[in-house]
């Protein structure tokens, strides 16, 4: 996996903290896994959500597969052990790697809604919940109820619909994933916008400055990764589909490991602070509670 030079081991240099976990929902149950990253390596690189849902990267990463007859249940269950053992408020949720949790909305919208609403009662260190799709904010309350706790990542590959047509069709819209980060913004919700692989834009070097000022306008956070391995879908190879339509349009920058490398120059430009891991003060307060103690 890709290592990040200024990444740390759980991000407590960076103001995260704690056990990282991930869950999934599918239209059959929920696979919940817990994790150990690596010296250097960067979550939101390890954990971005996916081109499309990958079922077998949900059977490697699992720890636990969940009963598909009572999945919420035993996922409650795991959640009231973390509370009791103390962890649970320092622990780090990643909700939507392999599968996006609310696209497509067949067989997932209702386990995912019902998933969510465990966190009024189960409240963890940060809960990452990360999708493309505008549904997300028909779960505006209980966002509202966690508060600090929540982070929402929207992926948008590019800012040109053309491209999503042609090398993400079935994808929501620019245009609406844009207004899900807004509404989401407007009513205090922290949102990162994952850029992740980047997809063309408009002219490689041209048009970055322009892609980089929506992205600045609609993000607090900003991730950017030129990943088009085949990690960023399942064994049909979505990165390696994607990878075919631009050599036979001729996109080669876009092909490049620094496909990345304009956009990134004028983010670091014009918001370097964006493409920074935010601090979390629960983390910090957890901290000095260890350390007054």
């Amino acid at each position: 996996m890709k290592k990040t030079q200024d990444a740390a081991l759980h991000g407590d240099k960076m103001g995260e903290g704690g056990i990282t976990y991930t869950v999934d929902s599918f239209s059959n149950g929920i696979a919940f896994g817990q994790h150990k990253l690596e010296q250097g390596q960067d979550p939101r690189e390890v954990y971005s959500l996916r081109l499309a849902d990958d079922g077998e990267m949900i059977r490697l990463r699992s720890r636990y597969a969940l009963h598909k007859e009572k999945p919420l249940y035993e996922l409650e269950r795991h959640l009231m052990r973390l509370s009791r053992q103390g962890v649970l408020r320092s622990a780090i949720i990643y909700f939507g790697t392999t599968m996006d949790p609310f696209f497509p909305f067949e067989g997932k919208f209702d386990a995912s809604m019902r998933f969510l609403e465990l966190f009024r009662r189960y409240t963890p260190g940060i809960l990452h919940v990360q999708t493309r799709s505008p549904l997300i904010v028909l779960a505006l309350p209980v966002f509202k109820t966690l508060g600090k706790h929540v982070s929402i990542t929207i992926g948008l590959e590019t800012a040109l619909e053309e491209s999503v047509q042609r090398y993400t069709p079935g994808l929501p819209r620019v245009e609406d994933r844009l207004k899900t980060a807004t509404a989401l913004r407007k009513f205090g919700i922290e949102v990162a916008l994952q850029v992740s692989p980047v997809l063309p834009y408009g002219d490689w070097r041209g048009d970055a400055k322009s892609f980089a000022k929506l992205l600045n306008k609609h993000a607090d956070y900003i991730f950017v990764s030129s990943d088009l391995s085949a990690r960023q879908g399942s064994s049909k190879g979505t990165g390696r589909d994607v990878a075919r339509r631009l050599a036979a349009d001729r996109k080669f920058h876009w092909l490049r490991p620094d496909a990345s490398k304009p956009l990134l120059a004028e983010l670091k430009r014009i918001a370097p602070q964006k493409l920074e891991r935010p601090k979390r003060e629960q983390f910090e307060e957890r901290q000095m509670k260890i350390f007054a103690a």
